[in-house]
């Protein structure tokens, strides 16, 4: 079953009522679907990363709107279960089987089929979905809880990751606002609206240049603030956010704990011993390179003419 349906992925050219496509981090998401693509199938924000046609890194997405007979179905080995998903590794396939929390509720609502590096996707939706997906204003691509179950498994093998953080483009150097929930990012966001351009208040995308250094990709996964761009440019700096009396930015010279205090904030999908190796390169190489600060601020806003200086002090120095 498994290898035959994602072996299909890239057939012929579909009708543009049954395709778009989307470019975040560098990348491209192609998607497909059965039944039509209408402009309000998804949510307003992915507006900004729609694409006329394929990139140079293209990842597809086809979904289905009927879910395949799995009685009898050689599943391979289960690797994961919590709700909402149980995941099998068969062959070249990772079989995700979206499952309730809810004890002794056996109902599959979705079946995802990826092949080995999740760069191709087919997702079978139970009946409700067909609905859902006519109703529109969906808010992730694969019609999942997050895009992040693909998308962070991918910028692995790309030299990237993403981050709990805010972003902001500054002067054209990219800066982002590091930190877990409550940390203040949004907040923070909230005062540089205006200023800068600003990215996504919740999850931004970072990976390696070609030509060396990193780059910083606005990314669609907002939290409070609904502002996202998909603007990106060179990173110039990480901001570990401290909520204070006092405003201040001040440069963090012990690595070993920036690094473990990054760590704890990249997003992590189906978690595997090369994932993390690979992702674990990344932050290396990051807190290596970038320059990283702990900022203290208040709500006053004061903090905004220490950042811009910051900000102007990396253009200088390009």
């Amino acid at each position: 079953m498994t290898d035959g349906y994602v072996s299909r992925v890239g057939g012929a050219e579909l009708p543009h009522e049954h395709r778009r496509y989307y470019a975040i981090g560098g990348m491209t998401v192609r998607v497909d679907a059965d039944l039509a693509i209408e402009e309000r199938t998804f949510a307003q924000k992915f507006a900004q990363f729609e694409v006329p046609g394929p990139g140079a890194d293209t990842l597809t997405i086809h979904h289905h709107f009927e879910l395949p007979d799995l009685q009898g179905e050689d599943l391979g080995e289960l690797v994961y279960r919590k709700a909402p998903w149980a995941v099998y590794r068969k062959g070249k396939s990772w079989i995700y089987l979206g499952i309730s929390p809810i004890d002794g509720d056996q109902h599959i609502y979705q079946v995802a089929v990826f092949n080995d590096d999740h760069t191709h996707l087919h997702v079978y939706h139970d009946a409700a979905a067909a609905q859902t997906w006519r109703e529109g204003k969906a808010t992730s691509l694969t019609m999942f809880p997050s895009d992040q179950i693909m998308l962070a498994r991918v910028l692995a093998d790309r030299k990237g990751c993403y981050l709990h953080s805010g972003g902001v483009v500054l002067n054209g150097r990219g800066l982002l606002f590091v930190g877990h929930s409550e940390a203040g990012k949004s907040t923070v966001m909230k005062m540089f609206e205006g200023v800068g351009e600003v990215l996504c208040d919740d999850r931004n995308i970072v990976r390696r240049e070609p030509g060396g250094g990193f780059r910083v990709y606005g990314t669609w996964s907002h939290g409070e603030v609904p502002i996202v761009s998909a603007a990106d440019s060179p990173l110039a700096a990480l901001l570990f956010l401290r909520k204070s009396k006092e405003n201040r930015i001040d440069l963090l010279s012990d690595r070993a704990a920036v690094r473990h205090e990054l760590l704890g904030t990249i997003i992590k999908p189906l978690v595997t011993a090369d994932w993390w190796e690979k992702s674990l390169d990344t932050i290396e190489h990051i807190t290596r390179e970038v320059p990283c600060y702990e900022m203290r601020f208040d709500r006053s806003g004061a903090i905004v003419p220490l950042v811009e200086a910051l900000a102007a002090k990396a253009m200088t120095a390009r």
